[in-house]
């Protein structure tokens, strides 16, 4: 362990958050996702054994995002659609999730609809970008890119009795919950995305989704790009404040080629 990340572990135990460990069904899941010998077929099985998990993935293979054209009848149908990296998305989200019965489920709900929101948006657009083939990354990432809240409200729940968090602000949530501990939600949501052996490119991204690039830099690197693409996420889903957009937009426009239309917010 490097020291900036003893440094990040010892401000999340000073702060009283607890982590959360991944179920051995994730991690069955993770370990056949993994594999490159794996079929679509192993994945839908490991899917199957999870009810929670094969009902979110048949309702993000819904999503029109992806090209649905019929409903899809099995979830092997479901797991070809969408594909290894976003079912492991979808399954790491939902295992999560399911570990915060502590915290409101409607603010639960409104976190993880915001970061599903983002998530097709950054997939959409990091395919007229580029790097299409980061395309998948950029949906985990954004994905879990705004957990760190939900964890520093299930420790600080008198934070709700001030603030409603709902769809429509929960990056300003993410922002004031901040104050009230040493360690951001995106330090402690990538903490979370290393612990559950998420891409190293993924974790980072998610700790640098508040952290706007230099737009001068020659060699961004995938976290770089990828965060990028979670903050045009939260752009199009009207989720970033204007001034911080300002500081990303250089970057997206000149290092990423995205199309000046594809950046407009979505209706």
């Amino acid at each position: 362990m490097s020291p900036q990340e003893e440094a990040l572990v010892d401000a999340i135990l000073a702060s009283g958050i607890t982590l959360p460990a991944p179920d051995a069904q994730l991690l069955e899941l993770m370990r056949i996702a993994a594999d490159e010998d794996s079929g679509l077929d192993e994945v839908a099985r490991a899917v199957s054994r999870t009810p929670a998990t094969t009902g979110a993935v048949f309702r993000v293979a819904s999503s029109p995002v992806f090209g649905q054209i019929r409903p899809r009848k099995t979830v092997l149908e479901a797991v070809v659609l969408l594909g290894k990296v976003k079912v492991l998305a979808i399954a790491t989200s939902t295992a999560l999730r399911s570990k915060l019965g502590d915290v409101p489920a409607r603010v639960v709900a409104a976190i993880w609809d915001m970061c599903f929101a983002v998530a097709q948006e950054s997939w959409s657009v990091m395919h007229a970008s580029r790097a299409p083939k980061l395309a998948d990354d950029a949906f985990l990432a954004a994905l879990m890119h705004d957990v760190g809240i939900a964890l520093i409200l299930r420790r600080h729940p008198e934070f709700l009795a001030r603030f409603d968090v709902n769809l429509a602000n929960v990056d300003e949530a993410g922002l004031r919950v901040d104050g009230m501990i040493e360690v951001n939600h995106a330090a402690i949501g990538a903490h979370v995305a290393r612990n559950w052996k998420l891409p190293t490119e993924v974790c980072d991204a998610i700790a640098l989704h508040h952290t706007p690039p230099d737009p001068a830099d020659d060699d961004p690197g995938d976290a770089r790009i990828l965060s990028a693409a979670v903050a045009v996420g939260r752009h199009r889903c009207h989720s970033i404040r204007p001034e911080e957009w300002a500081c990303w937009e250089p970057f997206v426009r000149d290092r990423m080629g995205i199309p000046p239309d594809v950046l407009e917010p979505s209706d």
